[in-house]
């Protein structure tokens, strides 16, 4: 019995938000949907990637950005290998391919120049994983036990402080603290942002969850931890965040991807 990978996913624009900012991508499409209900696949490659990015609001055209690096990720091809890090993407390639891909299509424009976005992503090889993010989209994993780990580092200025020892994890601040200090923007002078990157070993009852701030701001650490059940399917899960999401006024645009192992049948 060979392992692919299923993977469960919805997106909404939110009840509030005029467009949707969020892109996802699964299964080599890129959905940027008012209202995307639950679906499932599974992946029987060994290889595969799932992401998601969340335009940044207050930048021109927030919406372009995001499908832009989405699709820069799509058009990775055998031409850059030599910005694979052992066949990973890593830094380098977001760095050398999809931040130059999204200057090209939005920095030539005064009107669109500057629209900005962020990233997490997943990708699995032979039964290991990578998690990549720039911004506040989040990858949590959840073993067996229901135990959650946050694998991404939200680049925001209070995060920062946080690790710096300024402030402590649990203190409140005003929200500018909570403000991006690093995206992807369609400039090609801001080449400085930060990137975290890791790569780990992804077994069997292990859980990836891959989403926008639409989520995890909106509903919290605790509420997210207490709707999961591990026993639960993974089309069903996602539907329970996303209808908390909903019935808690869904501020904001959100989009989320679970992911795990699944038996495919083959021999």
């Amino acid at each position: 019995m060979s392992h692919g990978i299923e993977l469960a996913f919805a997106q909404h624009r939110g009840l509030l938000a005029r467009d949707q900012q969020d892109a996802l991508l699964v299964a080599g499409a890129v959905s940027q949907s008012p209202d995307l209900r639950t679906r499932s696949v599974v992946s029987e490659s060994r290889d595969g990637l799932c992401a998601v990015a969340d335009g940044v609001a207050i930048s021109p055209y927030p919406q372009r950005a995001s499908r832009t690096v989405l699709e820069a990720l799509c058009d990775i091809g055998p031409q850059h290998d030599d910005l694979l890090q052992d066949g990973w993407i890593g830094p380098r390639l977001i760095r050398r391919h999809v931040h130059p891909a999204l200057c090209r299509a939005l920095a030539g424009d005064r009107r669109t120049r500057g629209s900005a976005c962020t990233l997490a992503l997943l990708q699995w090889r032979a039964g290991r994983f990578s998690v990549l993010n720039v911004g506040d989209s989040r990858v949590y994993r959840i073993d067996r036990a229901g135990r959650w780990q946050q694998l991404s580092r939200d680049h925001t200025y209070f995060q920062s402080m946080v690790e710096r020892g300024e402030i402590a994890a649990d203190q409140y601040v005003g929200q500018l603290y909570h403000d991006l200090e690093h995206m992807l923007g369609a400039d090609e002078a801001e080449d400085d942002f930060a990137i975290h990157w890791q790569l780990g070993d992804w077994t069997p009852d292990e859980t990836f969850l891959i989403c926008t701030d639409g989520l995890h701001d909106t509903l919290g650490q605790e509420t997210l931890e207490a709707l999961f059940r591990t026993e639960r399917p993974l089309k069903a899960q996602a539907a329970v965040f996303l209808d908390a999401v909903l019935a808690a006024g869904a501020p904001d645009n959100v989009s989320l991807i679970l992911g795990r192992m699944a038996n495919t049948g083959t021999a």
